[in-house]
């Protein structure tokens, strides 16, 4: 007696019931780990950038600024969020005087990712030839970023002396 094997529309149907129900279960948990990812990759991404401009403000002898941009091109009054770059200021009555004078250039945070800045950062964060965090005019500049999302969020604390340190924030 010869015997099909398969599955019959009832089991089908059963599977997909579990399947669904264990679907329902594991998506809100892996829409906050998507959040979390993106807040770490961000936080990350903003550290990296100030410890680049660091270190080149530190290796080329200038002013190296690190400033919210939306075209890549030229510092701008935004929101870090919409961007960043890290650039060379020879003059610092200047700006960035030549294209060439951007070191990187950062794209847009994820819309679930917001960044807060404090204080004078908001229109740049400036690193001297000592790796010092100062204005242009040599005021002394420090204070927090905070990167944000529904979930919670970090805190880049900049010290007086240029280093920088993550801490855990509520937002």
């Amino acid at each position: 007696m010869l015997r099909e094997s398969g599955l019959t529309l009832i089991e089908l149907l059963v599977t997909l019931a579990v399947a669904a129900v264990l679907f329902g279960i594991v998506a809100p948990g892996f829409a906050g780990m998507l959040r979390e990812q993106q807040l770490i990759t961000t936080t990350n991404t903003f550290i990296s950038a100030l410890n680049m401009a660091r270190w080149e403000a530190i290796k080329r002898g200038h002013h190296v600024l690190v400033c919210p941009s939306t075209d890549g091109e030229r510092c701008q009054a935004v929101s870090y969020g919409e961007g960043w770059l890290v650039g060379v200021v020879m003059d610092p009555s200047q700006g960035f005087a030549e294209p060439d004078d951007i070191i990187r250039r950062f794209g847009a945070v994820p819309p679930a990712v917001t960044i807060e800045v404090n204080g004078a950062m908001a229109q740049y964060i400036g690193y001297r030839n000592d790796g010092q965090t100062r204005r242009l005019n040599d005021a002394l500049l420090m204070g927090s970023v905070r990167v944000c999302t529904e979930d919670g969020g970090r805190r880049i604390v900049i010290s007086r002396t240029g280093r920088a340190r993550v801490e855990t924030d509520s937002c």
